[in-house]
């Protein structure tokens, strides 16, 4: 069974998983990587800015990772 998610990108995408509780991770990825490195299991966005991402209590610059929403 796969797992089905959504790359978080726009303040859009994280204001609809912050109203929807969706469970957030966060990865590391370099350009020929396609899949990336875990970083963070993460949880709820918490909060956002044009330059952080906060979830689960943590930090996280939005220019160094990929945020992704898993879809029930």
């Amino acid at each position: 069974m796969s797992t089905t998610y959504k790359v978080l990108e726009s303040d859009t995408d994280f204001l609809t998983a912050a109203l929807a509780q969706s469970k957030v991770s966060v990865w590391y990825r370099e350009e020929p990587d396609p899949i990336g490195h875990l970083m963070d299991y993460g949880g709820l966005v918490e909060g956002y800015s044009p330059e952080t991402i906060k979830i689960a209590g943590s930090w996280f610059v939005r220019e160094r990772f990929e945020f992704r929403a898993y879809i029930k």
